[in-house]
């Protein structure tokens, strides 16, 4: 009889350990974890694909989080001076303004 306790405890540790894991992480008690998929198009693609449609030269890129998703933030140095803000999808690549 004592081999069958130890061979029912060991079944219940295993499946106690496997139920852990394919929980996945957990956050800390009294904090909710986000999750955050990431972008995939990288700040250099943005910056390529700003620089193709306006012919300037690019001053900066910044990744922000806007009101549907990541975006990035390109500055870029038009023909004449002008400066202007492009904001690039970081999930689709698709240019917003």
């Amino acid at each position: 009889m004592r081999p069958a306790v130890v061979a029912l405890a060991f079944v219940i540790g295993i499946l106690a350990v496997t139920q852990a894991s394919l929980a996945g992480p957990q956050a800390p008690a009294g904090e909710t974890m986000l999750a955050q998929a990431s972008p995939t198009v990288s700040a250099d693609q943005a910056a390529d694909l700003v620089r193709a449609r306006s012919g300037g030269r690019i001053l900066d890129v910044r990744r922000e989080n806007g009101d549907r998703g990541p975006v990035y933030r390109v500055k870029v140095l038009l023909e004449g001076g002008r400066v202007r803000i492009y904001r690039v999808d970081a999930n689709s690549g698709r240019i917003l303004e």
